[in-house]
């Protein structure tokens, strides 16, 4: 089945992110790589994982411009980190934390913070029902707080168990779900539509 998220929070142009059964054995032997100095560990890091950080950073920035410049940023904290990289066992999870704390960095440093509403391109001829169900679930998406906003579109859209989630934004398992549950709720509260449904 499709995921009825994923196309909302993607953008053109940012090639798809490959399955959830990503071969971790060869991310442990990037960052191995990388912690002994091969440069090429890192471009080899950025195109199995930049999609799916960017729709992260996405969730989180609302701007395609910012959402870049976090994905450049994390892989940049990345390349100068002094952690030891070689004792890292849950290679997305880790990477996923890393895009998560740099944008907490960025907050704090931010002077007056202002929430930016993703912008809904209008399509010029009349839209289908499709469409505007697709609008509709991008608005109630955008709606959300960000700590949910974030929750749901690890899980729902990247596959991150609740778990992982909660590594990656340093909150417990049952925090990471419960911010997931109450996202959805809300949404599906937003769009009018009966709780237990496919949002």
């Amino acid at each position: 089945m499709t995921n009825p998220l994923r196309p909302f929070v993607s953008t053109s142009g940012v090639p798809r992110t490959r399955p959830r059964e990503q071969d971790d054995d060869r991310d442990r032997e990037l960052l191995g790589e990388l912690a002994a100095g091969t440069p090429t560990a890192l471009a080899e890091l950025y195109d199995r994982h930049a999609a799916s950080l960017f729709r992260h950073a996405m969730a989180l920035s609302r701007r395609q411009a910012d959402a870049e410049d976090l994905v450049q940023a994390t892989f940049l904290k990345l390349a100068t980190t002094r952690a030891d990289l070689r004792a890292v066992t849950t290679p997305a999870s880790y990477l996923h934390r890393t895009l998560h704390t740099t944008w907490l960095d960025g907050q704090r440093r931010a002077i007056a913070g202002e929430r930016v509403v993703a912008h809904v391109t209008v399509v010029p001829h009349a839209p289908t029902p499709a469409l505007a169900d697709a609008i509709d679930i991008a608005r109630a998406l955008d709606a959300l707080a960000t700590p949910q906003r974030e929750a749901i579109v690890l899980h729902l859209v990247e596959g991150l168990s609740f778990r992982e989630i909660g590594r990656a934004t340093g909150v417990s398992l049952f925090t990471a779900a419960a911010r997931c549950r109450l996202g959805i709720a809300r949404m599906r509260r937003h769009l009018g539509r009966p709780a237990g449904g496919r949002i």
